[in-house]
């Protein structure tokens, strides 16, 4: 079943002179598939698993997912056949890097089907969508019920008893059909999400279009144009592409204008700025700017927590700017890029003080620059609201430490502080038995045996010279802590930390996960490991400064008097509630406290949550001066 034509609008690549009398137009049964090019097949070989995984992860605007299954299907000379799949089951262990011999079984149990045979059904859309592609329109979206409608007999075998319903969409690069990508699910699509689903599937049809053809002619970047493709905005169309000039980096920044399908209006995503700060690092900011700003008079400055790229708020970020608003900006700090690191490589790494005293005021400065008549709320998610308090708190020492008495002064630049499950010091949900003896002992471990603990992780894939730790190991060792430390005979409970805990919320989805695996989670400085790890096992419910000079949690409580609004998640073990009981001590007279039933990452994933979020986030920022 094909869709109705009043979505031919949505499906207009362009005004085409090539339209030819109805009389004259040839017949869809007619029309010569050709072989696909050799080069891009084999370009193709090593991303089409990125098809049927974003296929699989796409969700409707309530979050919930919409397809369970997923298959592509390539024209490889006079054939099609079955060549990527992926289930949401499936999804969890491909960003884990596990293997996955049902896909492979799948893959072998399929056998290919001849583009001249009458009953190819796929072949049939195929050719249907060559002539509305001559037309300068996008290939239609089909529907097909697959209990009642005629499915080829080497198809049908495969068939499960909940798969009933499949929805395709032909793939093009470069003009030419490359095959056809199907979703699977056991209930027919509702009527009134339709619309939005094909809209989903024509922006996945421009990415996938685009970012073959970039990649291919641009170097064969397998790596990047997967990435691309499993990230791709698909609530969003791309409407126009820059590359634009800053005056303080000579590196473009790439600027797309999309149509938001959830939200109805334009807005531009300008990534990446890069702006330097010490010792060779940059921090990396992106930005969306809605066509209409309100009248706050105010920019958001999204900065993420330990050991997640920015993208882990693009959820929150996208809320702010299309919903309400305001110009988003979303930090990336030094570390988490190629374009943020040192171009000749450093020996030593970085500390969370290089975070709070170097990167955050640069931006600072940066967004103060561009829009001098602005002040920035920033808005921080574990870590990431550390920055900012213990930067306002600790000014004055930060400022006679470092000799620097043109940092940023906080009240000038920030007109408040939003703070998302952030930690006054670590104090871990760990349920380790014995941590308490751990941390009475602290004092008789010797500095190294720790250092030496935590740098036998030490990953070295960004850069050889660099010493980082990566996530799955930093959980490994606490999850193995007492393999570590045999001597004082410590032995962990069955419900040690997991990253299940990390994440924090029951309703993560397979396809969640992989975002996280595959582009949230990065690699993290070794003594910024150092210095979390110091503050849960000692006994002081402290966060200090690397060297052991500044007391960043006393400051915090002692010193902060800025408007802070305060997000506590009830089930969180990372920053467990019971740790944040001093916000109500704090000497701010605009100090507000919510509470949401998330964990330390749901709280920023779970969609209803997020809403709930910004809307608060929203009245309290119109609020301030």
């Amino acid at each position: 079943m094909a869709l109705e034509e009043n979505t031919l609008e949505d499906r207009l690549i362009k005004i085409s002179n090539r339209e030819s009398n109805k009389n004259l137009m040839v017949s869809p049964d007619k029309i010569y598939i050709f072989p696909v090019p050799k080069t891009t097949f084999q370009f193709l070989e090593n991303i089409w698993q990125s098809f049927t995984n974003k296929m699989v992860s796409l969700v409707d605007f309530n979050d919930d997912p919409i397809f369970n299954f997923s298959i592509f299907e390539v024209i490889d000379q006079d054939e099609m056949k079955i060549v990527a799949t992926a289930t949401h089951f499936k999804l969890k262990e491909i960003a884990e890097r596990r293997k996955i011999p049902g896909i492979e079984e799948y893959i072998k149990k399929s056998r290919p089907i001849h583009l001249a045979d009458p009953r190819n059904e796929s072949a049939r859309f195929i050719r249907k969508a060559i002539i509305d592609f001559n037309k300068g329109l996008r290939p239609e979206v089909t529907f097909v019920n697959l209990k009642e409608e005629e499915i080829h007999p080497e198809k049908k075998v495969l068939l499960s008893e909940t798969m009933n319903h499949a929805i395709g969409i032909p793939l093009f690069v470069n003009e030419n059909p490359i095959g056809i990508l199907w979703g699977i699910t056991k209930d027919p699509i509702p009527d009134d999400q339709i619309r939005q689903l094909t809209l989903q599937l024509y922006s996945l049809f421009d990415v996938i279009e685009f970012v073959v053809a970039k990649e291919m002619e641009s170097g064969n970047d397998h790596y990047i144009a997967q990435k691309n493709i499993e990230k791709a905005d698909t609530v969003s169309n791309s409407r126009n592409l820059f590359y634009t000039t800053t005056k303080d980096q000579k590196e473009p920044v790439t600027s797309i204008i999309f149509k938001s399908h959830q939200y109805n209006i334009e807005y531009r995503m300008d990534a990446s700025f890069i702006i330097p700060t010490t010792d060779g690092y940059a921090v990396s900011l992106k930005s969306f700017i809605p066509e209409k700003l309100n009248n706050t008079g105010k920019n958001l400055l999204l900065i993420p927590g330990f050991f997640c790229r920015r993208s882990v708020m693009d959820k929150l970020a996208k809320e702010l700017a299309l919903k309400y608003g305001y110009r988003v900006f979303l930090m990336d700090m030094r570390g988490r890029s190629r374009q943020t690191m040192p171009k000749h490589g450093k020996k030593e790494g970085w500390t969370v003080d290089n975070y709070i005293q170097d990167d955050f005021p640069e931006v600072l400065r940066w967004i103060r620059w561009h829009y001098p008549s602005e002040r920035t709320v920033v808005v921080g998610h574990s870590m990431g609201g550390m920055i900012p308090r213990f930067y306002v708190s600790s000014y004055d020492t930060i400022k006679e430490q470092k000799e620097e008495f043109n940092l940023p002064q906080p009240e000038e630049y920030i007109a408040g502080i939003v703070s998302i499950t952030s930690p006054n010091y670590i104090s871990l949900k760990s349920n380790f038995i014995g941590l308490d003896t751990l941390k009475r002992g602290f004092n008789l471990l010797p500095h190294k045996m720790i250092s030496d603990m935590i740098l036998s992780m030490a990953s070295f894939s960004m850069q050889a010279t660099i010493q980082t730790i990566d996530l799955k190991k930093f959980f490994k060792l606490i999850l193995n802590l007492h393999s570590s430390l045999r001597s004082f005979s410590y032995n962990i409970g069955t419900k040690s930390l997991t990253i299940k805990d990390f994440v924090g919320y029951k309703e993560i989805t397979p396809p969640e996960w992989y975002f996280l695996m595959e582009d949230v989670f990065c690699e993290e400085s070794v003594s910024v490991i150092m210095q979390f790890f110091q503050s849960q096992i000692s006994n002081e419910r402290s966060f200090w400064s690397n060297d052991g000079r500044i007391n960043y949690t006393e400051n915090f409580l002692n010193n902060f008097t800025m408007p802070i609004y305060s997000v506590v998640g009830t089930v969180d073990k990372i920053v467990p509630e019971e740790s944040l009981t001093e916000l109500k001590d704090l000497k701010s007279e605009n100090k507000v406290t919510t509470y949401y039933e998330q964990g330390h990452l749901g709280i920023i994933f779970h969609g209803e949550t997020v809403r709930k979020i910004c809307k608060g986030m929203d009245e309290w920022i119109q609020g301030l001066k």
